[in-house]
């Protein structure tokens, strides 16, 4: 590995009541890939408090995440990455490799990578938002390329609320949202969201969808960290 101490190190910054990502990345990732965590604060999922998140907090998370040298810094807020499209996602990727010292990845980015291996280009998209960070995610999807057939959210505010969503919730959400003629022109069924528990009703959502993909902002980005640890490991060995 390229890290100081030769481990590989991944900083993730959440949003303070994200209770749903760091435990997807430690589930799922090979224990050899480290996890440290850094938050901004949010209490509510609204555009104007994820403006303001980004704005007072997100600077200090990544001075806290440089500390620990890490080899790759995880931005892990999907709606705060879209709020006014892909370039200001990508803004927050150029301050976050500057700040951290470390390659950034955000939710955006990590999400490109998965639909191109997919071959996936028409999305059916859910989320437990409101509709006014519905349509950042709309926008920011559209201006990458992709057909968003219809996107459909929960309108939870409180952040806390969505990390309690349990898999069999997710599932009558999707069943009552996923139109039988949407489906069939669909690509990938892409759920929306770092602090959904989308990862871990997979079992749920496959069981009902069949063949058709499913996506995740939480394993959009676990795939996206283990592609470079694996070639950090090759580069290594």
């Amino acid at each position: 590995m390229d890290g100081t101490d030769g481990g590989f190190r991944v900083g993730l910054i959440v949003p303070s009541s994200n209770t749903t990502m760091e435990g997807d990345l430690h589930r799922v990732l090979p224990d050899e890939v480290e996890i440290v965590t850094s938050r901004m604060f949010l209490e509510q999922t609204t555009k104007e408090s994820e403006i303001r998140m980004i704005e007072e907090s997100l600077p200090e998370a990544a001075r806290m995440i440089r500390t620990a040298k890490p080899n790759l810094t995880v931005f892990g807020c999907t709606s705060g990455g879209s709020l006014f499209g892909q370039e200001y996602d990508r803004g927050i990727s150029k301050q976050l490799k500057r700040n951290t010292g470390a390659e950034a990845v955000t939710i955006l980015s990590a999400l490109s990578e998965e639909f191109a291996l997919l071959g996936a280009k028409r999305l059916l998209v859910l989320t437990p938002y409101v509709e006014e960070l519905n349509e950042t995610i709309r926008t920011s999807l559209e201006e990458d390329g992709f057909d968003v057939l219809s996107i459909h959210g929960l309108g939870i505010v409180e952040n806390t609320s969505i990390g309690a969503l349990k898999g069999e919730q997710i599932l009558a959400f999707a069943k009552e949202k996923a139109r039988p003629e949407t489906l069939r022109r669909a690509d990938c069924l892409f759920f929306s969201c770092t602090n959904l528990p989308a990862v871990r009703a997979l079992p749920l959502l496959r069981a009902h969808f069949g063949a058709l993909p499913i996506m995740t902002s939480n394993l959009a980005a676990i795939n996206a960290v283990r592609r470079r640890y694996e070639k950090a490991r090759a580069q290594a060995a």
